[in-house]
Order: C-alpha cells, then sequence, then structure tokens
C-alpha cells in the first residue's frame, strides 16, 4: 500500500513538473512579450502629455487626491481603484516620496498601464482548462488579440475603472469554470470576492458580470438557478444603491433608454463598429452551430461559456441599442469574443486553428496600427493648462465658490484650481443659494484636436454676469445674485 501511495507520488510529481517546465518553455515567452508590448502601448497613450488624455482623463487623480486630502472620494462612485492608487501613493511615501500632484498622476498612469495586460494571467487558466491543440501561433494569436485589438487599446486614460474591473471579471470567470471542472469549493469563493472586487471597481463591468454569471447558471442549472440568481441580483442591486443612488436609478430604469436612440439610425457607428458587430455576428453563429454538432464532444464547462458567450455577443452588438448604451457595452465584446474561440478550440481541425491564428493577428494588428495612429489627447494644451492654474488668482477659490465648465474640463478645472466644480446642467436655484460665488469657464483655444467632434458644450452664461477674466484660451464670468 505504501509503496503504491509513494509510485502515485512521484508520478503526479513528475506530471506537474513536465507541465510547468513546458509552460515556462513553451508559454512564459509569449505571454511576456504579448504582456510587454501591451504595457508599452499603453505606457505611451498616459506619458506622451503632462494631462491624462480623454474626456475624463482629469476624474481619475482628482478622485485620488480627494482620498489622500479628505480621507473620502470627491464624487460618489465605486470606490476600489482610486483607494488602490492612494494606497500605492502612500506606500511610495514610506520611502521618502513627497506626496505632489505629479506623484499622483504618475501612479494613477502606470496602474492604468499595468491593467489590461493582466488579463493574461486569468486568460492562461481558461485556455488551459480548454486544452486547445499546442499551436503557439493560435495561443499567441488569441493573447495578443485580448490585449492589443481595438476595444482593450481604448479602454485606456479616461476609462481606467473599466480596465481594472475587466482584469477581476476575467478572474471570476476563470475561476468560477475551475470550479465547473473540478468542483473544488476553494475556487467558487475565489470566483465570488474576484465578482465583489468587480463590483467596486466599475458599475457596467458588474452589470456584464452578473449578466454572463446568470446566463452561465441557468444554461447549467435551468429553473434551480432563478432563486439564487434572484437573491444574488437583489443583494448586488442593494450594494450599489448604498454606494451611488445614481447609478442604481439608472439600473433599474434602463428599460426606458436603452433603445431610445439606435446606434445605427443615428449615425453612432464607426467603422470599427461595424467590423466589430460583424465579427461579433459571425462568432454567435459558429457557438450556435458548434453547440449544436459537438455537443458530445464539449465538456459540460465548455458548452456553458460557448452558450454564455454567444448570447453575450448577440446581446452587446444589436445595431438598434442606443447609441450611448451601444458605445459602452460594444467595449465589453472582445471578452465573449475571447471566450467563444477559446471553447470551440478543442473540436475544432488544425486547418481551422490556423485560419483563426491568421485573422485574429491581422484584426490585432489593423486595431494596432488605427489607435497608435490617432491617440486620445487631454480636453486642454499644455499652455491652456498652465493658465488655468493661474486663474485662481483672479477667482480666490474658497470654501464658498464652485466653477462650473465644460464636461471634461471641469476636473482640470477642479485639479488646477482646488475647487469645487459642476456642470451647466447642474444648475439650478439650490446651486446658486448654496455657493456665494458661482464662477463659469468658457474655454476659447487650446481645446485637443478631438474636443470639436465631442457633444459637448461651453456653459451657457446667465445673465447678471459679469466677466472678470478674458484671454486667448478663457472667458471667465461670476454670476451676481440680485439684491
Amino acid at each position: 500500500m505504501l509503496r503504491r501511495q509513494t509510485k502515485h507520488k512521484k508520478t503526479l510529481t513528475l506530471k506537474i513538473e513536465k507541465n510547468t517546465n513546458t509552460f515556462f518553455k513553451n508559454l512564459i515567452p509569449i505571454y511576456l512579450l504579448v504582456g510587454f508590448i501591451a504595457f508599452s502601448i499603453r505606457f505611451y497613450f498616459n506619458f506622451y502629455q503632462e494631462l491624462i488624455p480623454g474626456v475624463n482623463g482629469g476624474y481619475y487623480p482628482l478622485q485620488v487626491r480627494s482620498i489622500l486630502t479628505n480621507g473620502h472620494l470627491g464624487f460618489s462612485d465605486m470606490p476600489l481603484l482610486f483607494y488602490f492608487d492612494a494606497f500605492l501613493i502612500k506606500f511610495l511615501s514610506i520611502f521618502g516620496f513627497s506626496i505632489t500632484d505629479t506623484l499622483i498622476l504618475s501612479v494613477v498612469k502606470i496602474v492604468d498601464s499595468i491593467s489590461i495586460p493582466l488579463l493574461l494571467l486569468p486568460l492562461y487558466k481558461i485556455i488551459q482548462l480548454s486544452n486547445p491543440l499546442p499551436l503557439k501561433t493560435f495561443k499567441s494569436s488569441i493573447l495578443a488579440f485580448s490585449v492589443l485589438s481595438f476595444s482593450p487599446l481604448v479602454l485606456t486614460s479616461d476609462l481606467q475603472k473599466n480596465a481594472f474591473a475587466i482584469v477581476f471579471l476575467l478572474c471570476f470567470l476563470a475561476y468560477y469554470l475551475t470550479f465547473q471542472f473540478n468542483k473544488n469549493k476553494i475556487n467558487i469563493f475565489l470566483s465570488v470576492t474576484f465578482l465583489i472586487f468587480t463590483g467596486l471597481t466599475h458599475f457596467g463591468t458588474f452589470v456584464f458580470a452578473l449578466f454572463f454569471l446568470f446566463l452561465m447558471v441557468f444554461y447549467t442549472y435551468k429553473k434551480k438557478a432563478i432563486i439564487p440568481m434572484t437573491i444574488l441580483i437583489s443583494i448586488s442591486l442593494g450594494i450599489v444603491f448604498l454606494i451611488d443612488i445614481s447609478r442604481f436609478n439608472r439600473l433599474v430604469s434602463f428599460w426606458n433608454l436603452i433603445f431610445e436612440k439606435p446606434a445605427i439610425l443615428n449615425g453612432m457607428l464607426s467603422p470599427p463598429d461595424f467590423l466589430i458587430i460583424l465579427i461579433s455576428i459571425a462568432l454567435a453563429i459558429i457557438g450556435i452551430i458548434t453547440l449544436k454538432t459537438n455537443s458530445n464532444n464539449l465538456k459540460p464547462f465548455q458548452k456553458t461559456i460557448l452558450f454564455a458567450s454567444t448570447v453575450c455577443l448577440i446581446a452587446f452588438s444589436f445595431p438598434l441599442l442606443d447609441g450611448e448604451y451601444f458605445k459602452r457595452l460594444s467595449l465589453f465584446l472582445f471578452i465573449p469574443q475571447t471566450l467563444l474561440i477559446v471553447g470551440i478550440s478543442s473540436v475544432i481541425s488544425v486547418k481551422k486553428h490556423i485560419a483563426i491564428s491568421i485573422f485574429l493577428s491581422i484584426f490585432t494588428l489593423i486595431s494596432m496600427l488605427a489607435v497608435i495612429g490617432h491617440p486620445k489627447d487631454a480636453v486642454i494644451d499644455d499652455n491652456a493648462y498652465k493658465e488655468l492654474k493661474e486663474l485662481n488668482s483672479v477667482i480666490r477659490i474658497d470654501n464658498e465658490t464652485i466653477v462650473i465648465a465644460r464636461h471634461g474640463l471641469e476636473w482640470w478645472a477642479a485639479w488646477a484650481l482646488h475647487s469645487k466644480v459642476g456642470q451647466d446642467k447642474a444648475i439650478d436655484s439650490v446651486l446658486y443659494n448654496k455657493y456665494r460665488k458661482v464662477i463659469f469657464i468658457n474655454q476659447i483655444s487650446g481645446f485637443s484636436e478631438d474636443i470639436k467632434n465631442t457633444p459637448f458644450h461651453e456653459p451657457i452664461i446667465p445673465r447678471n454676469s459679469e466677466m472678470i477674466f478674458s484671454s486667448e484660451y478663457f472667458k471667465v464670468f461670476k454670476f451676481t445674485k440680485n439684491q
């Protein structure tokens, strides 16, 4: 008996060593190379200018600075990313780094540069479960597609919460599928933990995760899934309600808006959008055919992932969705696209592996060239930002002052002036009564190249307003209350 156990342990040890050696020999170089390329591109996007690119670029350092100075967020939101950034900055301060605006900006940029490349870790786990043919080109093309195609590259700079949350989302899926594979309870615990992390990071990614989970559980357990999923969704809604009531209201009333302005009928689809829709529909068809014709050759967790991915591809690529919803939801499509390709990889021929590898490689290369050739800009240029910082001597900010500026500019106004800010859509009589001094900033020049293509307008200056500053870049008005 003892000899048998010893022999079994030796066999298991040799198998583990063989798999480990194979991983380090064949896969580590591929993962490192793809991860390094993804990191380098994101690092360039974030650091090629002083400010953070994108409309919401200034939002992230502003929230982190609020935690460091006030102990809480400046605006209600899912908090995990901001507290993680603040923790890193505090940790660096132990080694003598001064907590300055420059340090905050640098840490926020670096964390964003690292986020998406970390997807490769849970993706490796999912690929190993599916056990595709041992073709390096196939695995390399999937890895590159998952972090270097259009959507992952777009999830940079002003979409940091999305990118950070998607890492947790993939970890949640990896451990859920592992649980289905081996029924080890530690995996379901880790899966739930990463689902919670997803929810604490980004609202939209959490909704996607719940939808994907519902599809997987429903496919596996049928009617038995209704009660536990109802409980889970109710608890999730309660947490969202406690953290951010505005997001809760949007979630429970989304049916009123989801088809309000169809993307395809309102000219809101770009060429990449059409390409992503076509790819999603094609993959969804392949998923349906595979489930019907190769069901007996698929493992239960593979059928689960194929079903959930197929439904998501159909739902989130639907061109009649409201334009805003489509833009947000389509950013997630690369996840079910990747998972579906991995799911079918064990039941397709070598020729199909090669064909998929070639297509993914070409698509990824086109994505890289297109995105790198047109990187995001900050909403204002460096000269305008320098002048924005000097406006404090004109406005004289205090606790009873609020600055109203165009969406995107308001974050950098708050960052530069250390002021409370808002948009003109939030103006009402309550705001005028709450603040002694209401300041309006209109930007005249110093825009980024993309700003003219955005729907965000400069604030409309109300009557009884006095111009207190005018220059090449800005006109500043102070609202005067009626006596």
